[in-house]
């Protein structure tokens, strides 16, 4: 098959919510418009790599032919996403997809007002969560030598654990403190903060992620 675009997800969760510079976006939009690509974001955490960076998403945005747009996660809608088309007629091609993916739904109303006053309300907290992943970083880092403060930028922490650890054995012994952690692979874990997670429950997940890894 022939590459027809190439495709950013901002923040990289993989990455450990990793901020794509400016700079090299500007770049693959060169490279995209050079070989005749689409340049598609992936804008699950958009929202706080703008408040990380300093970036506003307008601007982000205006580097893509198409993006999407996560209301939940860190703004904290109960659900919802949207997709942002820059050519008219690929918006209603993308209308008739989602009717036939099953994606239609009538009185829609209650969750849009959700998204707007995620919107409008819970973008600039989004630092409060920046804010406490690098607390989580620094305050497990003497415990946990597989944790790099200097790398958390957003709301992800990633964590390499020893080799003789199991993540799953970890996560098993976290949830039973009620503490939730993700399982990337049987020696990495990843820690993510949220519109839910005050301090109380910073304090809370590094005195059982001390206990329990």
């Amino acid at each position: 098959m022939p590459t027809r675009a190439i495709a950013v997800e901002q923040t990289h969760n993989r990455g450990g919510g990793a901020v794509y510079p400016l700079g090299e976006l500007k770049s693959l939009r060169s490279l995209a418009d050079a070989h005749g690509l689409k340049l598609h974001c992936d804008g699950a955490r958009l929202f706080n790599a703008a408040v990380a960076a300093g970036v506003p998403p307008a601007e982000y945005a205006s580097l893509f032919d198409t993006m999407s747009i996560c209301l939940s996660k860190g703004l904290g809608a109960p659900v919802g996403s949207v997709v942002v088309l820059s050519d008219p007629a690929m918006a209603e091609a993308a209308r008739v997809i989602r009717h036939r993916l099953g994606g239609a739904m009538r009185q829609a109303g209650i969750l849009a007002a959700a998204g707007i006053y995620a919107l409008d309300n819970n973008v600039s907290r989004l630092a409060d969560d920046h804010a406490r992943a690098r607390r989580l970083a620094e305050a497990l880092r003497g415990t946990l030598p597989g944790i790099d403060p200097a790398r958390v930028e957003t709301n992800m922490v990633i964590v390499d654990l020893p080799a003789d650890a199991d993540a799953d054995a970890a996560a098993g012994r976290c949830a039973a403190d009620g503490v939730l952690i993700s399982v990337l692979s049987p020696r990495r874990i990843r820690l993510v903060t949220h519109l839910d997670v005050d301090d109380e429950g910073i304090d809370r997940a590094i005195a059982a992620l001390r206990r329990s890894v």
